[in-house]
């Protein structure tokens, strides 16, 4: 054999070893697809869980990927998430948990009227009830992010000046303590999802919504109900599930690495994304024309208060851990706020 014949062949073995080791670190790589049902613009998306996914894909970069799926292109529509996550079609997705009623049945004291300030405080508020093991329906789950929105306010197509203008309008609530605070208020819960709200208000189906800043321009409702009452409804939990099974059979590293950057720090970060868009729409709205905002005054807030009061003390007195949730959250808010 010539010189110049064993020096191509000891290239060319090296070469296919070269690319043996490339091929098998390639495939040591465990990569996890994330469904989002929501366009790619959503800003949960876009600022919380992009920067989220590329954090960890470069930390974990040979260890752990995730494949991201916005638009519904893995899985489609907010009701067929965690199902799709429990039989394994995702590894992780985006929930609202309403969605699959009774599933969570603990979520319900983040919706409690007239408790929570803010989508910051309620986000970590939610975290921290979680990570105290209050919450069922999670057993089956790794969480990487459990957030709520900005709590709602109520925008309808007549004007409300006050709670007595709200007697007897149809209103679309998303659930049984939504629907309670809006019966408490003399006026006619209606249940449908989100994304048929506006339709359905243009229609006169509806004569409007409960709904916070960002929700009402996603879904096209701040074109059709245009008189905004802002006063302080419930929030609705939201969440990242990721199948429990999948994550336990992670390599201890991919695992730390998710861990990391999961949790409070997350939820910390979605309260701040969401915060400050609704900061933003309110100014952009107040500054539309035809656009009404009240902001009631000591005496209405009074009143208010007082009303959804006895919306609270029914569902601590209904639930059957109703005193330790309301208790454990009024507790973690009170933290929150003294930091």
């Amino acid at each position: 054999m010539s010189l110049k014949l064993r020096t191509n062949l000891k290239l060319t073995v090296a070469a296919t070893a070269a690319a043996m080791m490339m091929s098998g670190a390639a495939s040591s790589e465990e990569v996890l697809k994330l469904s989002f049902f929501a366009s790619p613009k959503d800003p949960t998306y876009a600022d919380v869980l992009q920067p989220w996914i590329k954090v960890i894909n470069a930390e974990g970069a040979g260890i752990v990927r995730i494949d991201a799926f916005p638009g519904g292109a893995l899985v489609r529509g907010p009701a067929a998430q965690a199902k799709a996550v429990s039989n394994g079609v995702a590894d992780l997705a985006w929930i609202v948990p309403a969605y699959t009623p009774g599933r969570f049945p603990d979520n319900d004291v983040m919706e409690l009227p007239g408790i929570i300030r803010d989508v910051k405080e309620a986000s970590i508020a939610f975290r921290r009830l979680y990570d105290r093991g209050l919450l069922r329906g999670y057993g089956d789950f790794y969480v990487p992010l459990l957030a709520t929105t900005h709590p709602y306010a109520i925008h309808t197509v007549k004007p409300v000046k006050s709670m007595d203008d709200l007697k007897g309008l149809k209103l679309r609530a998303g659930g049984p303590v939504a629907s309670a605070a809006i019966k408490a208020l003399g006026a006619a819960p209606v249940g449908m999802p989100v994304p048929a709200i506006a339709e359905n208000v243009a229609k006169g189906v509806l004569d409007g919504s409960g709904a916070e800043w960002n929700v009402m321009y996603a879904f096209k409702i701040i074109e059709v109900a245009k008189n905004h009452y802002m006063q302080r409804l419930g929030t609705v939990p939201l969440t990242v599930l990721m199948n429990k099974e999948r994550y336990e059979s992670l390599p201890a590293k991919a695992r730390s690495i998710i861990d990391k950057h999961s949790g409070e720090a997350l939820s910390r970060k979605f309260g701040d994304v969401h915060f400050a868009i609704q900061g933003a729409r309110l100014a952009t709205t107040k500054a539309r024309r035809g656009h009404t905002i009240v902001s009631p005054g000591e005496k209405e807030v009074a009143r208010w208060n007082a009303l959804m009061d006895g919306v609270v003390q029914n569902w601590i007195n209904s639930h059957p851990k109703g005193k330790e949730l309301f208790a454990a959250l009024k507790e973690e808010l009170a933290r929150i706020r003294a930091e």
